[in-house]
């Protein structure tokens, strides 16, 4: 009985010393609080797919800065759809995790972005610049 004693009180001591370790990837670390600029949003490129924009679009309003962080690497932003008057060439050169690219939307109406190496793997997504308020479909 006295081993178990011991032992337990050994687990008890070491588990909270050893619940911080790790390699710094945890799931915080792809969810950041850093703040943002005012007339800024974040959407990361994680995996397969644009964060905010795949699975729903990205709505902003006309003047916002979005910046795009790379949560993983061998990603892009090329638009393939813009609205008339926009020449955004986004970001097309494949780059490692830990990048950042920021671009400002003045011109309002729907970006259809892909990430061209992973564009068959449904890394796809949609930023909707809405003018005055309004946003369009």
């Amino acid at each position: 009985m006295r081993r178990r004693t011991y032992l337990a009180g050994v687990g008890a001591l070491v588990a909270p010393a050893i619940a911080g370790c790790g390699d710094g990837s945890s799931a915080s670390e792809s969810t950041s609080t850093t703040p943002l600029p005012p007339d800024t949003v974040r959407c990361a490129l994680v995996d397969y797919a644009f964060r905010p924009g795949t699975d729903d679009p990205l709505t902003i309003d006309t003047g916002t800065t979005v910046r795009f962080v790379w949560r993983t690497g061998g990603h892009n932003v090329v638009p393939t759809e813009q609205p008339a008057g926009s020449d955004w060439t986004g970001e097309p050169d494949i780059l490692p995790r830990g990048h950042t690219y920021e671009y400002e939307f003045t011109v309002p109406g729907r970006y259809h972005i892909v990430c061209e190496p992973h564009v068959n793997l449904g890394m796809v997504g949609d930023i909707v610049v809405a003018d005055s308020g309004t946003t369009e479909s």
